[in-house]
């Protein structure tokens, strides 16, 4: 899949109606993982969008 196809955490944080903060922490705790991570620590994280409609049922409350 073309990378931009993929989702910036910005823009899964706004699909999911949660913030950057908590889309990061769902990534730490495994709940839901990039599938394109950019070097370094800080790199630049992309998603599967098929991964974060996934993951809605779960997080909308």
């Amino acid at each position: 899949m073309p990378t931009d196809a993929y989702l910036s955490t910005a823009e899964v944080a706004t699909r999911l109606g949660k913030s950057v903060a908590t889309v990061n922490r769902y990534v730490q705790r495994g709940v839901l993982a990039p599938v394109v991570q950019g070097p370094g620590e800080r790199g630049a994280r992309l998603y599967d969008p098929a991964d974060v409609a996934a993951l809605m049922p779960a997080v909308s409350r």
